[in-house]
């Protein structure tokens, strides 16, 4: 019987993505969550592909997020936004883009814990929106959780994602030596 942490959805999604995300909430490390939530982002958005498709298109990304990232809060921010906060942040490590800079999307800035989650007063600036960093960690980690329900409630699907999920980095513990066979074969044991 294989330990439950060897599952690709607990080790990857739930002791992984999500719990690395959650290390980093927790210290305040927020330019962190943000590129793992972007990243993850982009990992569900692969996993969800349709079967032989072998990369992730910008596309995908935008179609996750405008489908599972909602903020308990009435404004919203589309998949097109976090796409292009994205590029921001992996690319040049600033909150612009291409897509930001072309018009086609807001600039996300970010903030810590807030109500409304969500902040644009178009009064003051048309081009910004201010999102809580820990609303946005929030939103992607539920965000997984329903995706993960409406992927494995379609079998092809499902069979589908589980051969992606082999695909990704997954940490398994290393095998423990004997602690005698390893004293007798050091070198200086003698």
């Amino acid at each position: 019987m294989t330990e439950l942490s060897r599952d690709p959805i607990v080790n990857v999604v739930h002791n992984g993505i999500k719990e690395d995300i959650r290390v980093l909430l927790s210290n305040r490390r927020y330019r962190g969550v943000l590129i793992l939530v972007y990243s993850g982002i982009d990992t569900m958005a692969f996993i969800g592909m349709p079967e032989g498709q072998v990369e992730v298109k910008s596309q995908d990304f935008i179609e996750w997020a405008d489908k599972y990232i909602i903020f308990p809060c009435a404004d919203q921010v589309t998949g097109d936004e976090l796409y292009g906060a994205r590029c921001g942040i992996l690319h040049t490590y600033t909150p612009h883009s291409r897509l930001t800079r072309a018009g086609k999307c807001r600039v996300l800035g970010y903030m810590d814990k807030g109500v409304p989650e969500v902040r644009y007063n178009p009064q003051k600036s048309r081009e910004l929106v201010m999102v809580s960093v820990p609303a946005i960690a929030d939103a992607f980690l539920s965000g997984v959780d329903k995706f993960l329900i409406d992927l494995y409630s379609d079998k092809q699907r499902a069979r589908v994602a589980d051969e992606r999920f082999k695909q990704l980095f997954q940490e398994l513990p290393a095998k423990k030596r004997n602690r005698i066979s390893q004293q007798s074969a050091s070198p200086d044991r003698q």
